[in-house]
């Protein structure tokens, strides 16, 4: 369960003592020392010929993708039925029912697994994106953390918001699948239990037409990566778990990527790893409005 969780500038969570950032802050990969890889995608200036070599090649897996989740989707949407009817008839004969019952639960996870793609393969459309405080992304994502840690395992949660609030323009429900895949992987690198610390920070006002950016840091204290698959891990089917899809940190990327940011990861194998997303943080102008009409919202609801 989590024995800790507050909001705080510059203390720490625990029993008393003092929690340091649990991810390694190395930059100097060598034997026992922490790895750090920064994705094709997050610096643009140096990076853009590996880049464009990875969106060409994630497009074409893409539309393939896309046709095999469509044909895929159509049979087994015909499996489910017949699985629930078929478990329906079964009422009274429990044995065969069981059976008909793992089907269905067979036929949801592929389609898990097919959504997933889609995802991947088509995050959000622009069009829709809006701007909001990227705290309400993370107060469900701890909530989800509460319940996840509490059936799981023992988790110290440090949360340490340094600024509020602080507004990015996007989908807010992506960004929340963004934040939910790497809180599940903390959890799960920790099966003994250890410490999620989740750190934000917001860069100074740049000067011109050049937004200011906020950095999200969700850190743990579990496995860590070694340092051959660190670059690797946000690749598309890459996983190291018997079970994984390997498309959540691939998603990961495609959705900050959608939003203007993105991913730095360190890890320290044995000692734990450290994802920071830098995301870009709406004008000023923006926040203002976006505040104005939460507001007249409220009144609203409030005379209703």
């Amino acid at each position: 369960m989590i024995t800790s969780c507050h909001t705080c500038c510059t203390k720490a969570v625990g029993k008393g003592d003092a929690i340091e950032d649990p991810a390694p802050s190395s930059r100097r990969p060598g034997p026992d020392k922490a790895a750090v890889v920064t994705l094709p995608g997050s610096h643009p200036e140096k990076h853009s010929l590996e880049r464009s070599r990875r969106t060409e090649r994630l497009a074409a897996m893409g539309e393939m993708a896309a046709n095999i989740a469509h044909d895929i989707r159509n049979p087994l949407g015909c499996i489910e039925l017949f699985a629930n009817s078929l478990e329906a008839a079964l009422e009274e004969q429990p044995d065969l029912r069981v059976l008909a019952d793992r089907i269905s639960s067979g036929v949801k996870s592929i389609d898990a697994i097919i959504t997933n793609l889609l995802l991947f393969i088509r995050p959000g459309d622009a069009t829709r994106f809006e701007c909001f405080d990227i705290y309400a992304v993370l107060d469900d994502a701890l909530f989800f953390m509460e319940h996840l840690a509490n059936r799981e395992n023992s988790i110290d949660v440090s949360v340490e918001y340094t600024h509020r609030p602080l507004f990015i323009e996007g989908d807010l429900e992506l960004m929340k699948q963004v934040c939910l895949n790497i809180i599940l992987n903390a959890v799960q690198s920790m099966p003994d239990g250890g410490r999620l610390c989740i750190k934000t920070s917001r860069q100074a006002e740049s000067r011109g037409n050049t937004p200011a950016w906020m950095e999200l840091r969700i850190s743990d204290t579990g496995k860590g990566i070694a340092p051959e698959q660190l670059p690797k891990i946000f690749d598309p089917f890459y996983t190291t778990k018997a079970r994984g899809t390997g498309l959540g940190l691939s998603i990961v990327h495609t959705i900050v990527e959608k939003h203007g940011g993105y991913v730095d990861v360190e890890s320290d194998l044995g000692r734990g790893t450290g994802f920071c997303i830098h995301l870009p943080l709406c004008s000023r102008q923006e926040e203002n409005r976006y505040a104005a009409g939460a507001t007249e919202a409220m009144e609203r609801e409030a005379f209703a």
